[in-house]
């Protein structure tokens, strides 16, 4: 552009010196300098070959631009194209052409700013002295004068019309730069989705989108002009093009549920009648495949002066047919839900999931990087199918690819253990949560072995959570996003379910480790931190059940996935919430859960480290374990005079059983087989010592030992509370 202006520069001057000369010098020392051979319109005209273009551009309304009028680069296909085209689409002249397709085919031969043929071939944002060759040719889309007009669509999530803005087409220009950096062949690749084109950019030239370049980079006074022998029929986008397609309506309408109107206060200053807004039609939590453009001023940067992400994002989809959807529902839905239903009534989230594994939103992906296995999903999975037997429909579009296919590419959280939670309708609100906390992709891979015990919807809503239950709430069942689990506040409204509250939940019903059967005598950590899940013949229990005694029934969902296993419970599975220190200071009533630890609590309470709401306060807040002698070792101590009756003797003797987690590195309580053994430091300091005790793992039961004093653990499960753990021992240390 710069060189063009300085061509002007030279063009103002010419014309200023000749008024100034006399007028009988030779006409010769003023001729133009042979560079400058006039605007794209004189240099068309010239030709010869290019008066049907024109006179399209004409009808168009757009001549005043490529007339001098505007800096621009022109993709002008020849005379020859312009009938070819005109008998393909029925027609016998332009003037047959309707003007709205005249206007839109014009501008899609007309491209912003003034390209050479390095530029146009290998386009740079920053420039070409600044950029990567491994960014060479990506930046492949040219901004044309092409757009359709205001469009007006209906809004079924808020039941009204809203206006919808287009914004101009992109072009593509496809060069050897392209292809050599992503490593793949270019004819090939190229004839792949334009196989009644030519492939015709070896040697430094480029096509132009279905069009070969005859003649390259005629300069102009306005620009460059390119020649073209075909048409370059202007592309509509992904969304468009798909939904042309009856065989992909069901696709498009699993998409459309997505659908969502976001206000696009620029365009509508711009462009909006007063009183007006304009929209632009998006997919929420989708790729925006309906937008001409991959970026439209929704971040920091107005929607234009975001040159590499309009040049290079492209929306790839992989759109399975109808019958292949169909298919795929029979074979993973149809048992799930009620006799008659179809796909378009699976909830939004496992839809989502699967949509998400037939989008790839980068740079615009061809067969060959297919078959290398190189294109990933967001999941980060490999999204595989044979670009030739696989594919029955394919097309680049204005704003990125689609591949018809016949089959469904099924997400690997569809084959792992969350599986069931896509699959029966009747977790929807477990799915949801854990989505919310970001475990659905943690839980795809098969290196780690995980177990999930999966809550019914029917079992969250009756579960008491802290001091509420816990609520759903569908909301408007036309807009994703608007589903919502509640918790009721101290005023008794209900409101969002903290992220906090949420985490804490789904982590317990996670299990680091594959249950292989609800037997025996097992304990396996959950997600959270020294929270537990307690397995025997009777059941399952957690943290805060077991301290009630409360065992639940726990179902194998049946399934081929290969990390890990699911059942379903009968009850929530909750952490204890309650805390050791204030459990203790109760422990004397017979009706507290640690009442076989009241001898314990009462020389706690002798010493007054159970002072209320001051509980064991030395040990500043750190989880904590306690090895307690039982009731009956503890009265058989005190007879024997083995426990000190002075005070201060007995606070120094008591912390010698109390472990701080936090000063011992202790991300874990310990049980057998847990590999938590070795030198342990108490809460016991004399003389500035800190004293030690050592627990020892013996394979079939724990043992701690204090100089000569051995005591075995008692209960393989202990009682494990917010803040602390609290373990038998058969002997006083």
């Amino acid at each position: 552009m710069l060189h063009f202006l300085r061509k002007k520069s030279w063009l103002l001057a010419l014309l200023l010196i000749a008024s100034m000369s006399s007028c009988n010098k030779k006409d010769d020392i003023y001729e133009r300098p042979s560079w400058l051979k006039g605007n794209a319109w004189e240099v068309l005209s010239a030709r010869g070959d290019m008066s049907l273009f024109l006179k399209a551009v004409e009808r168009s309304g757009l001549k005043d631009l490529v007339n001098g009028k505007g800096v621009i680069t022109v993709v002008a296909p020849t005379d020859d194209a312009m009938k070819s085209y005109l008998t393909q689409k029925g027609y016998t002249s332009v003037d047959q052409i309707p003007i709205k397709e005249v206007k839109k085919l014009v501008g899609f031969h007309l491209v912003y700013y003034s390209f050479t043929k390095e530029q146009f071939a290998n386009y740079q944002p920053g420039g070409l002295d600044n950029a990567s060759t491994a960014f060479y040719g990506l930046y492949f889309k040219h901004r044309t004068k092409s757009k359709d007009t205001i469009e007006n669509v209906f809004d079924y999530g808020d039941n009204k019309y809203r206006e919808i803005i287009h914004k101009e087409r992109f072009i593509p220009v496809f060069s050897n730069y392209l292809f050599g950096t992503k490593g793949i062949e270019p004819k090939y690749n190229y004839e792949y989705f334009y196989p009644t084109s030519t492939w015709s950019g070896d040697g430094g030239g480029f096509n132009v989108s279905n069009a070969t370049v005859t003649e390259y980079a005629i300069p102009t006074d306005n620009g460059y002009v390119y020649i073209l022998d075909k048409v370059a029929e202007p592309l509509e986008t992904v969304y468009t093009e798909l939904k042309k397609q009856p065989d992909y309506s069901e696709f498009i309408s699993m998409y459309d549920r997505f659908a969502t109107f976001w206000y696009d206060a620029s365009s509508s200053a711009q462009y909006a009648a007063p009183g007006d807004s304009l929209y632009i039609f998006e997919h929420l939590a989708l790729p925006q495949i309906a937008s001409e453009w991959s970026y439209n001023g929704d971040g920091a940067l107005a929607d234009y002066a975001d040159l590499a992400t309009l040049s290079s994002t492209s929306f790839n989809v992989f759109a399975p047919t109808n019958q292949a959807l169909n298919t795929f529902f029979d074979q993973f839905w149809k048992d799930s839900y009620p006799a008659g239903s179809t796909i378009n009534d699976v909830d939004y989230l496992p839809i989502d999931y699967l949509l998400l594994n037939h989008v790839y939103n980068g740079n615009l992906v061809f067969p060959e990087e297919v078959k290398k296995g190189t294109i990933k999903s967001k999941f980060g999975n490999v999204i595989q199918f044979d670009p030739v037997t696989d594919v029955s429909a394919k097309k680049i579009c204005s704003n990125g690819a689609f591949y018809g296919l016949n089959k469904v590419i099924v997400p690997d959280m569809f084959k792992s253990i969350t599986t069931p939670l896509f699959k029966n309708p009747s977790y929807k609100i477990f799915l949801h949560m854990m989505d919310y906390v970001s475990m659905i992709e943690p839980l795809m891979s098969d290196a780690i072995q995980n177990t999930i015990f999966i809550p019914s919807d029917d079992v969250i809503l009756s579960t008491l959570y802290g001091d509420s239950y816990i609520f759903w709430s569908e909301g408007n069942p036309n807009k994703f996003g608007d589903e919502m689990i509640q918790v009721e506040n101290t005023d008794g409204v209900k409101v969002s379910m903290s992220y906090k509250a949420m985490k804490l939940f789904v982590y317990n019903h996670i299990v680091t480790d594959k249950v292989t059967e609800i037997a025996g005598t097992k304990v396996y950590r959950t997600r959270n931190p020294f929270s537990y899940i307690y397995v025997t013949n009777a059941g399952v229990a957690s943290t805060s059940s077991y301290n009630s005694s409360i065992f639940y029934k726990a179902t194998e969902i049946q399934g081929n996935w290969t990390n890990g296993k699911d059942y379903e419970v009968e009850k929530s599975l909750l952490s204890e919430q309650a805390t050791l220190k204030s459990q203790l200071a109760n422990a004397t009533s017979v009706t507290s859960t640690l009442n076989d630890y009241s001898e314990f609590s009462k020389l706690l309470s002798s010493a007054g480290l159970l002072t209320a709401n001051n509980e064991l306060s030395f040990l500043l807040g750190d989880n904590f374990i306690i090895f307690a002698p039982s009731n009956s070792v503890i009265l058989d101590a005190i007879s024997k005079g083995q426990i000190p009756t002075v005070t201060a003797d007995l606070v120094t003797y008591l912390k010698k059983y109390i472990v701080p987690a936090g000063i011992n590195s202790l991300t874990d309580y310990p049980f057998i087989g847990s590999g938590v053994q070795g030198l342990l430091t108490t809460s016991q300091v004399t003389g500035g010592i800190s004293a030690k005790i050592t627990l020892s793992d013996n394979g079939s039961y724990l043992q701690v030992t204090s100089g000569n004093n051995i005591a075995r653990i008692i209960n393989i499960f202990p009682r494990v509370y917010a803040d602390g753990a609290i373990y038998s021992i058969d002997s006083v240390l």
